[in-house]
């Protein structure tokens, strides 16, 4: 597995244990794709992992939610309102979740939302959610 889908892994574990439900992994269409979509509180989610080593250069990820990359998450999660249309009247939110991947030698700063170690040793660290980072305007 690489380091991406292990992120969001761990970001889909935290969802569901604070009651919520994954239902799509890595939802691709067209030229699009959205890491992944949920159900939190009867709102659809439409959710964006960036999983980034401690030394990262974009703000753990942060700098590559640009507009251009909004503007493609959004097109994609209307084609996917368009596939289930049952899911069309949820109201929907576009959240960014911030995972670092760590060697376990390295100690952690702050405190996490959720933890997962992988089998390699290293560690995964959901580090922020932003709920509604951006929106369809």
């Amino acid at each position: 597995m690489n380091t991406g889908k292990q992120g969001e892994e761990v970001v889909a574990q935290w969802l569901i244990s604070c009651g919520g439900k994954i239902l799509h992994h890595r939802w691709r269409w067209r030229s699009g794709e959205i890491d992944l979509i949920g159900i939190e509180s009867d709102v659809l989610l439409f959710i964006e992992v960036k999983t980034r080593n401690r030394s990262n250069w974009d703000a753990d990820g942060l700098l590559a939610i640009t507009p251009q990359k909004q503007a493609k998450i959004l097109t994609t999660a209307e084609l996917f309102l368009a596939k289930y249309p049952h899911l069309a009247d949820y109201p929907c939110r576009f959240d960014v979740a911030i995972v670092r991947y760590q060697p376990m030698r390295q100690s952690i700063v702050g405190t996490p939302l959720h933890a997962m170690t992988v089998p390699t040793g290293e560690r995964l660290l959901l580090i922020d959610y932003i709920a509604g980072a951006f929106d369809r305007s």
